[in-house]
Order: structure tokens, then C-alpha cells, then sequence
């Protein structure tokens, strides 16, 4: 049987309940959520614990990692895990302060997983909305396990806390300690993993008073306290190896070269059409969409803000 033809592909989002989840993506995006305290919308994405189904034209249905099998350099992937994750996050209460592993730590200690280094791009920042970015300047590896295990303002004592705003990107390579705080949502894209060390967790208990597992052997072994991890310089070339992040400021209206990549591209602050040899597509507000590698050219238009990732 012939395969059908690939055109720009959107996918059923994949929610995610978080003790610290909220509801901002459906005032944000129009979003009809399931109940519950949604933190994450895996927008796109082939991991054993979230894969993207498509949602609309002839491969309606069919599974991202069914595309790569059946399409591979058409599609514009050469191997066979699909190399990027893109999701949304809505902190309605601090995240834990986390960091994750690159290859070869995750390679020797977690099974088939890739390691993680993602970007955020700030969508919406309640007043006063921060984050924190890596450890303070002249924190050792010794200082933060002995604030570790002391807890509370001590360990917060460590840490660099940015206040951020819309349009704000962050830049965040294994190794860098971070946390989104309350009240602010992200756009992130990163490798295609979901491992996370958790250092500390605001103290904070479920309802049978159970704090959630730490993992700070993992952390201490992986975090990197080196004077350039707090450089935005260092970290965008490290995340540069992994991804690319381009802005494409409002009014969008743009041709662009695939040149034998797929795009993901993602309208943030309003919806957007593309166009290609073969027709075109609404996205809507917050619509992530696959633009395979072999349609070779497409243009987009926009009101708004739209987001373009891609490999290096």
C-alpha cells in the first residue's frame, strides 16, 4: 500500500497532573483540559511516557514514533528515537529545585534515556513571576550538600533567583540547577527524556504527609558549579549542540528552508496559517506543528509571536 503523503502534522496534547499544576492553560490557550491540577502539555513528543498521536488529514491517529518508522529521513529524523520533546508548563505553585543529567551520566544510570538539556521561553509571568538559574557565585559543590541537608533558607541561600517576564528565554544545559517558580508558564523545548533529579522540594507533603523522593546523590554528581554555567553565553552554546530556538517576532509573515530538518513551530500569542506546495493550515494559539523535512519550503503567517525549533 502507498504511504500518504506528508504534510504539517498536529497532535493530540498529552496532559500532565502535577502536585503544582494548575489551570492557566486553558485561560491562556482555550484550552478544554481534563480535571485536575494540569502542569504539563506534551505538545510533541515519543517517550515511553507520553507519545504524540496525529490529529488530523490521512495519518489521523497514527503515533509519532509509527511516522518515524514508516517515513525516517522524509520526515527529517536519522535515528530511531525522535530527538526532541516540546511541552508547555504552567507553575501555579514552585516547582521543585531540580537539575538533570547529560548522556553519559543518564547512559550509565538510566536505562535507554537520553540526557536533558532544554530552553524555556516565557509566555506568561504573574507580577513578581521568578525563576531560578543556576547556583550562586562562588557556591561549591561542598557549600550546596551541606545547605542541602540543612534544608529550607539555607539551600535558597544557593541560589541565583531571576524575576522574568514575557518573551524572556532561558538557556538550560544538563548540569544547571533550576526551578520555575509560581505563577509562570513556559514554552519549553529539550532533548527527549524525562529524567529529573529533585534537590528540593519546598518541604512540601501529600496528602498522607509524604514529601515526594529526592534524588541528591544524582544531583551532587551531575550539577555542574563551575564559573561558566552562570554565563547565558555558556549555556546557549551548550543547548546550541541539542536545538535551536528561533523567535519570529509579530506580524510573522515569513518563508522559510527546511534544508533537509523538520521544524516544529508553534504559534504563542495568537494563531497562524502555513503554507505549502499542497495547501494550507490553521494552527491555533498554542498549536504545535511538525513541518516534515521533504516538503523542502512553507511560509507562515502570524498576528502574533510564533516559536521555531529545529536541529543545529
Amino acid at each position: 500500500m502507498k504511504k500518504p503523503q506528508l504534510y504539517p502534522l498536529t497532535f493530540e496534547p498529552i496532559y500532565k497532573e502535577k502536585i503544582w499544576g494548575g489551570r492557566k492553560l486553558a485561560e491562556l490557550f482555550d484550552r478544554d483540559l481534563p480535571e485536575g491540577q494540569i502542569g504539563e502539555s506534551w505538545d510533541v513528543a515519543a517517550h515511553p511516557n507520553g507519545m504524540s498521536v496525529v490529529d488530523q488529514g490521512e495519518l489521523k491517529g497514527r503515533t509519532l514514533q509509527e511516522l518515524i518508522e514508516m517515513y525516517g529521513s522524509e520526515l527529517g529524523v536519522s535515528e530511531e528515537k525522535f530527538p526532541l520533546l516540546l511541552k508547555f508548563i504552567d507553575a501555579a505553585d514552585d516547582l521543585s529545585v531540580q537539575v538533570h543529567p547529560d548522556d553519559d551520566y543518564a547512559a550509565a544510570h538510566e536505562g535507554d534515556e537520553l540526557g536533558k538539556t532544554e530552553m524555556w521561553y516565557i509566555v506568561h509571568s504573574e507580577p513578581g513571576g521568578r525563576i531560578i538559574w543556576g547556583t550562586k557565585e562562588g557556591v561549591t559543590r561542598d557549600d550546596f550538600a551541606r545547605a542541602l541537608q540543612t534544608g529550607g533558607q539555607a539551600v535558597l541561600d544557593c541560589l541565583n533567583q531571576v524575576e522574568v517576564k514575557a518573551g524572556d528565554i532561558f538557556p538550560i544545559s544538563a548540569g544547571l540547577i533550576h526551578a520555575l517558580g509560581k505563577g509562570v508558564v513556559v514554552a519549553e523545548i529539550q532533548q527527549n527524556s524525562d529524567t529529573t533529579y529533585r534537590v528540593y522540594d519546598w518541604d512540601r507533603v501529600d496528602e498522607t504527609g509524604k514529601g515526594r523522593e529526592l534524588h541528591i546523590d544524582k544531583a551532587l554528581d551531575v550539577t555542574d558549579f563551575s564559573p561558566e554555567a552562570r554565563s547565558f553565553d555558556y549555556q546557549y552554546e551548550r543547548c546550541a549542540k541539542y536545538f535551536q530556538l528561533r523567535v519570529l517576532e509579530a506580524p510573522v509573515k515569513q518563508a522559510l528552508d527546511l534544508s533537509g530538518r523538520f521544524h516544529l513551530l508553534t504559534p504563542v500569542t495568537a494563531s497562524a496559517v502555513v503554507h505549502w506546495d499542497g495547501g494550507e493550515l490553521a494552527l491555533r494559539k498554542a498549536q504545535a506543528c511538525l513541518i516534515p523535512a521533504c516538503l523542502g519550503e512553507y511560509a507562515v503567517s502570524s498576528s502574533g509571536v510564533a516559536l521555531l525549533n529545529y536541529l543545529p
